[in-house]
């Protein structure tokens, strides 16, 4: 099932409003269920395993120590901290996902198509297409200094050991690739015909189409429901 890229940021937008505010959870918990289990479904259906296997341990760990901390609590402020963040986490945990599932099944093409469809100006669609490239050009570095430390036998246990030596090895040659990957996206971008205010062609078939334009319209009444059970609702 493939989404459009205006699909996903509606989502994730919508998702993280309403879980965050939390106006519906009291009379509607049913839909807070789907709306917080849409993003992993949808990564489940996009085969994104260990995504899913990820965000539920974070979310399993998460409900456990708020429930261990508010059947155990003895008043602190480090307690009532510790049960603020992870509160504020379950709430924000399902809207991160979404994004993450956002930015792992769109590729550039799409990205910048559905921006152009948006009607966005291209002084804006410009830095976005050039930030998530280089976002994700800057992953690929960081994973090549992780392969080359292991090689050398720095891993994780030399932390404590070394920890000067580990952080020397990790970031100074993360900041040169950071340095040359800004020139070299920026060229690619160029490259590409990201111009601003220059026509560009594309070879994306991005459209809306049936899972769309339903989810879309879930969206859409979650929030006119939102709003109603806010202002309208006695």
């Amino acid at each position: 099932m493939k989404l459009d890229f205006r699909t996903k940021l509606l989502m994730t937008i919508v998702i993280s409003f309403i879980l965050l505010l939390g106006n519906l959870h009291k009379h509607y918990f049913f839909l807070i269920l789907l709306l917080s289990s849409l993003p992993y479904l949808l990564l489940l259906l996009d085969r994104k395993y260990l995504a899913v296997f990820k965000g539920l341990l974070f979310i399993g760990l998460a409900s456990l120590l708020q429930d261990w901390l508010l059947t155990h609590s003895k008043a602190s402020i480090f307690e009532s901290v510790l049960v603020l963040i992870t509160m504020t986490s379950l709430k924000m945990a399902p809207g991160l996902v979404m994004g993450r599932y956002s930015i792992l099944t769109t590729s550039m093409s799409d990205l910048v198509a559905s921006l152009q469809k948006m009607k966005l100006p291209d002084l804006l669609i410009v830095p976005i297409s050039v930030m998530f490239r280089f976002f994700y050009t800057v992953k690929e570095d960081y994973q090549q200094i992780k392969e080359a430390m292991y090689l050398r036998g720095l891993t994780g246990r030399q932390f404590f050991r070394q920890p000067l030596r580990m952080l020397e090895y990790r970031y100074v040659p993360l900041l040169m690739c950071l340095s040359r990957t800004a020139d070299d996206v920026a060229i690619s971008a160029m490259t590409r015909g990201l111009i601003v205010g220059g026509p560009r062609t594309t070879i994306s078939t991005t459209r809306l189409g049936f899972w769309d334009y339903l989810l879309i319209s879930l969206m859409i009444l979650v929030l006119l429901l939102d709003v109603w059970s806010r202002y309208v609702r006695v």
